[in-house]
């Protein structure tokens, strides 16, 4: 016959199936990572400003002489 047997069987197409599956897989844990590194970021970053305001308001009430 002139079809070959992996794609008679469907195998071929399992395969690119699988294929497909595995390289989203992928990029969703890099996209997820990306996200949780990002998330880290904001949050020290709000740390930061919050010690920031807390002097501001510190100053406001005890102003340097």
């Amino acid at each position: 016959m002139g079809i070959p047997l992996d794609e008679w069987s469907g195998a071929a197409a399992t395969r690119a199936l699988h294929d497909a599956i595995a390289k989203h897989q992928d990029v969703s844990t890099r996209q997820a990572d990306s996200m949780i590194r990002l998330t880290l970021a904001i949050a020290v970053l709000t740390v930061v400003m919050l010690f920031g305001l807390g002097i501001q308001i510190y100053l406001g009430f005890y102003p340097p002489h």
